[in-house]
């Protein structure tokens, strides 16, 4: 529903309240579930990437890797377990690695972790190949978000080094660049131990699917693409440069004689995105970060020079944190209220606009995108080159129903909703604004000033899939699918 958030006791809340009620369920499911496909499906229709001379370009870095998918109720033994569910930024044994799966699990919250035991690596990964159901794919943000631009009609530049093996899954309509002539490339592999919702790792019940990733990564922590993409960004001249994969940096042991190499590298990336034009767009994918020193360094080399940041409500509850009180926040509920999202992303982006002031920064941020699992929130800044919001967003609930569920087809029978039939728009009691869901008009879009600044916030619900066939690579399809309608050339 389009509009400005409506004051509590207006006199048209009755009707809406009972037209949503109408809405809500017979005897066969939720009624709503149709309507709000259609209008999704219909905002789609109507807001067509450009082509030709209009057909909008992206550059893309860092790295990619092969993705080991791991039932990992079939995997791990709850009786290897033991203790309690515990937190550990990085896991060294066996022990660490099953509390810390279990710490994960039992919040339904994804996580992403640096095993700095090689050898022990190893041998999870041999065994986890001799499952029946193990399968192999290609990983790594932006080689997921890169193919995801080019489904959508996007000209795709991607840097990461890979093996002739593993460019076999990259269409080969895409530029891939980062390796030198003639170099051996051995692969990093990701395990992506996967769970549905309500499975059962002993007395711990996963409250909705969703994945915990393990890496041993040699090449992907260095950013080792990153010179080459330097070399072909201005013959490209992309529309949008995504950031992307510096999770990989998280925990890795790079102080060497007394050198920070990891801010050495994240320098680099700083002027990468300085080395681009104004009109050039810069988005910077959020991940599973747990290193307080790596943090800071992307609050200072990285978030003031991005136009855009991506993430789901992991992310954004531990960027907030962390640039609010210099605090990392392991896990957050997984299924946060729409206004304490809303709230923390109004934050954010203050907090990033101050440090836009802060490192006298020519672009300021002008849009965040907060994916979770029961609906998507889109804020731009009026005004700004981002365009067409309410159908970025409805774009984007849309891919997380088809990724997840691995079908183009939005399925009734496979899908629910979880939205209210009224969300408030804030936590701050002295404001009882509140939109109500109109299952014909599902998307919400209000604006809103902050300080001088005019921004526009959408909320589309997720027809959220019953039948999940694929959890990690979500985020990165889900992001890229919200940034495709947003920028035109």
């Amino acid at each position: 529903m389009a509009g400005t958030p409506i004051k509590l006791g207006s006199i048209i809340t009755l009707c809406v309240v009972l037209y949503a009620v109408y809405y809500k369920r017979n005897d066969i499911g939720d009624e709503r579930l149709s309507p709000v496909r259609e209008y999704l499906l219909f905002l789609e229709r109507e807001n067509a990437v450009g082509s030709g001379i209009r057909q909008p370009k992206v550059a893309l870095g860092y790295g990619a890797c092969h993705d080991l998918f791991v039932n990992a109720t079939s995997f791990l033994n709850f009786r290897d377990l033991k203790g309690a569910p515990e937190h550990f930024n990085e896991i060294s044994t066996k022990d660490e690695f099953l509390k810390s799966f279990a710490y994960f699990f039992k919040h339904g919250a994804a996580a992403e972790r640096f095993m700095s035991n090689s050898e022990l690596y190893d041998q999870l990964v041999e065994q986890a190949l001799k499952l029946p159901d193990t399968r192999w794919a290609i990983g790594g943000n932006a080689p997921l978000m890169a193919r995801r631009f080019f489904m959508e009609g996007w000209k795709v530049l991607l840097a990461a080094k890979m093996s002739d093996q593993l460019k076999k899954n990259i269409p080969k309509e895409i530029e891939i660049v980062g390796v030198d002539e003639n170099e051996e490339i051995k692969d990093d592999v990701h395990m992506i131990l996967e769970y549905k919702a309500d499975e059962q790792f002993g007395i711990y019940k996963s409250p909705r699917a969703n994945r915990y990733i393990m890496h041993n990564d040699e090449n992907n922590p260095l950013l080792s693409s990153l010179e080459k993409l330097g070399e072909h960004l201005g013959k490209f001249k992309p529309s949008l440069l995504v950031i992307s994969g510096l999770q990989m940096m998280d925990n890795f042991p790079f102080k060497k004689d007394g050198r920070d190499l990891r801010a050495e590298r994240l320098d680099l990336v700083k002027e990468q995105i300085l080395s681009q034009p104004l009109n050039t767009l810069s988005h910077f994918e959020m991940a599973s970060y747990v290193d307080l020193e790596l943090l800071t360094h992307l609050t200072t080399k990285v978030l003031p020079y991005v136009d855009s940041v991506g993430m789901n409500e992991q992310e954004l509850s531990n960027l907030y944190n962390v640039l609010e009180y210099g605090e990392v926040v392991v896990v957050a509920d997984s299924n946060p209220r729409v206004a304490t999202a809303l709230d923390q992303m109004r934050k954010t982006f203050h907090l990033i606009r101050k440090k836009n002031t802060e490192y006298n920064s020519k672009r300021k941020l002008t849009r965040i995108h907060v994916h979770t699992l029961a609906y998507q929130a889109i804020l731009t800044v009026k005004g700004s080159d981002w365009k067409r919001t309410q159908a970025a967003t409805a774009k984007a609930s849309l891919t997380a129903h088809r990724y997840v569920c691995n079908n183009q087809k939005i399925s009734l029978d496979k899908s629910k909703l979880l939205l209210d039939d009224s969300f408030s728009t804030t936590t701050d009691n002295d404001n009882n604004s509140r939109i109500f869901f109109e299952p014909t008009k599902p998307v919400a879009c209000w604006e809103e000033e902050f300080d001088t600044t005019k921004v526009e916030i959408c909320v589309a619900p997720v027809l959220i899939c019953t039948e999940a066939q694929l959890t990690a690579g979500a985020g990165d399809n889900i992001s890229a699918a919200g940034l495709v309608l947003q920028v035109e050339k």
